[in-house]
Parts: structure tokens; C-alpha cells; sequence
């Protein structure tokens, strides 16, 4: 962790910006390892894995395809009043185009509604046995780069010796 870095939620470029920093937990190498995770996905796809417009979009965006947050991730987070009411509810905030008036809409969301598989099947066509195999290596890969909390995300390391690399 580095304990010295300022706490802003506009760290990173907004597609690969962890959640962390979004919610403005302290924030390490792990950061890195979910941007990885994000390229990753792009490079296989041609697709950018989490395209939000602003950093409550990218939290949904997230969600849809990891779940829900843990709440005690959410306590420890500076900015978690921005997105998440009291009882830990998402508020996804938008503009309303023509009165320009902010709407919130309070969401419950549990599991994931996007599947990670199905998203680099569409991607990949007809695919050979060696490079099924190779695709569920960079599934597991791409799980383990994008959990919600850092504390749990694979270390730089271990993503170097990760199956999909060999």
C-alpha cells in the first residue's frame, strides 16, 4: 500500500480505473493489476470491459459484471456517500438532458448481471481445444485481476507465473 499517495478519485484513466480509487480506499500495486486485468480484456475483444461516462457509471459498469460490493470495503471508503446510500443501496446519479436536474435512482444489486465467459466467447469464434483451454486461462486470469477488493486481487507476481502466460 502506499500510505503516502493523496486520496482522488480521478487517478488513472477512467476505463481501467479501479475501484479503490473510485471509492477512495488507500491504494497499491493492485491498482495496476486491475488495469491489467481491463487491457487484457480489450486486447482480446477490441472492447473496453467497463465504459462509463463517470465514476458512478463505472461503479455500475462494475457491478454488472463482479457484484456487489462487500459493505465493510464500503465503510473504509472516503467516498462511498457518493454512490451508496446508508443501507449500502447503489445511487446511480444521472443528468437529466433537458432540465439539467441530477436524478438518482437507488439499485440493489447482488450478482453480477454480465458473465465474463460469455463476453470473450462472443469475441472468439470458433475455437480450437488448445485455444478453449487458453481462453479459460485468461477468464481465470482476468477474475483473479478484477476482484473488488484489492486485498484479494492476484499479486503482480502471481500474474506473471499465471497458467495463460506459459
Amino acid at each position: 500500500m502506499f500510505t503516502d499517495c493523496e486520496i482522488t478519485p480521478y487517478l488513472v484513466s477512467r476505463f481501467y480505473r479501479a475501484p479503490e480509487i473510485i471509492l477512495g480506499l488507500p491504494y497499491g500495486a493492485a491498482i495496476d493489476v486491475w488495469a491489467v486485468g481491463c487491457v487484457l480484456f480489450e486486447l482480446y475483444t477490441g472492447q473496453i470491459l467497463f465504459k462509463g461516462a463517470d465514476n458512478n457509471e463505472m461503479l455500475l459498469r462494475i457491478m454488472e459484471l463482479r457484484g456487489r460490493f462487500p459493505p465493510k470495503l464500503l465503510r473504509r471508503a472516503t467516498f462511498s456517500s457518493q454512490h451508496f446510500d446508508e443501507e449500502w443501496l447503489f445511487e446511480r446519479r444521472r443528468t437529466d438532458k433537458v432540465t439539467g436536474v441530477e436524478m438518482k435512482t437507488k439499485m440493489r444489486i447482488e450478482r453480477p448481471t454480465r458473465d465474463l465467459q460469455a463476453l470473450l466467447r462472443q469475441s472468439a469464434g470458433r475455437l480450437t481445444e488448445v485455444e478453449m483451454k487458453s481462453l479459460s486461462q485468461l477468464r481465470d486470469l482476468l477474475e483473479k485481476c478484477l476482484m473488488l477488493d484489492p486485498a484479494k486481487r492476484i499479486t503482480p507476481d502471481a500474474v506473471r507465473s499465471h497458467p495463460f502466460f506459459q
